[in-house]
């Protein structure tokens, strides 16, 4: 099918049929989103079983609440996670029920603690 040509999404069902159909976009902007991972607990409110990804591109904590089919039917951006650290890698939620979430930015990178609301 040829070599890799970012201009396609490797979503595009014509040059790759076999593609699972994406159930959300970013937009226009690439965000380059790293990694993902399931906000679990009561403690979490509105956000309990929401898929939180991270974005290198673009900086930021993205927070997809789901409905029963999967479907995405919120994105919300977390205050203070919308550029202050620079790129986001890792997301994982630790024993304590918060989330860790690491920046990756080649120097003075942090691991960052966020507790639920």
């Amino acid at each position: 099918v040829g070599g890799y040509d970012e201009s396609v999404p490797m979503t595009d069902l014509q040059r790759f049929p076999q593609a699972v159909p994406a159930v959300w976009q970013s937009g226009d902007t690439t965000q380059a989103i790293c990694a993902a991972t399931f906000l679990d607990g009561e403690q979490w409110g509105a956000w309990d079983g929401a898929l939180v990804v991270t974005a290198l591109k673009g900086a930021k904590l993205l927070v997809l609440t789901l409905d029963d089919a999967g479907a995405v039917t919120k994105v919300a951006i977390p205050d203070g996670t919308n550029g202050p650290y620079g790129r986001l890698r890792a997301a994982r939620l630790g024993p304590d029920g918060d989330l860790y979430v690491t920046t990756s930015n080649g120097e003075g990178d942090q691991l960052l603690r966020i507790r639920a609301r």
